[in-house]
């Protein structure tokens, strides 16, 4: 028994502390974890996606191989179709925060972003589900955009798609987050977990 599950985005927006913070949750509810993270080029602004296995009864590798992603939660769409290419199934679901970042290639000019309705049909047709939500406006709702990682994980509990339970994620967040950010960070889980994206049924 196991669950795949892709963070991704690009450097700087918070998947690998996300992917921590997830895979601490796995553990605190008896889950076997894995957790390998994938660098593009340049960390900040580059590729990130971060993969994390929780499972009962067998060892796995840290990655998960081509065509096995049960979950994608994406912080940036384009970012989310370049995973779902490689890993995702007919039952992949995913969770995609809609607010674009640019890669150095299109700010110069060199390449053009996809359409918004060409990037959605392409990424629908590659899962079984898929939540588009604007996570950027709730952290920026917020005052602070560092905290779209715990939006995301917030969206992702509210989903039911995975078997943990958001209370313990919230003490997670205490023990785990700098107390700068601590009580945001609780404010940005909890508005994750009552948001409602196209096709995703809470």
């Amino acid at each position: 028994m196991g669950i795949n599950i892709i963070i991704t985005g690009v450097g700087g927006q918070g998947n690998v502390l996300a992917a921590k913070l997830l895979a601490t949750a796995g553990l605190e509810a008896g889950w076997e974890v894995t957790v390998g993270d994938v660098f593009g080029l340049t960390q900040r602004g580059g590729s990130v996606a971060s993969h994390v296995r929780l499972f009962k009864g067998y060892l796995l590798p840290p990655l998960i191989p081509c065509r096995s992603l049960d979950i994608l939660v994406a912080f940036e769409p384009l970012e989310a179709l370049r995973i779902l290419t490689q890993f995702g199934r007919e039952t992949t679901r995913a969770i995609i925060n809609d607010q674009p970042v640019w890669p150095i290639g299109v700010q110069a000019g060199r390449f053009q972003y996809p359409e918004a309705q060409e990037l959605h049909s392409a990424i629908e047709n590659l899962t079984s589900k898929t939540a588009f939500i604007n996570a950027t406006r709730v952290a920026k709702e917020l005052g602070n955009i560092q905290v779209l990682n715990m939006v995301m994980l917030g969206a992702l509990y509210g989903s039911g798609w995975i078997p943990l339970s958001p209370r313990t994620f919230e003490s997670i967040i205490q023990s785990s987050t700098s107390s700068q950010l601590r009580g945001l960070n609780i404010k940005a889980f909890r508005r994750g977990l009552k948001l409602k994206g196209s096709n995703l049924h809470i």
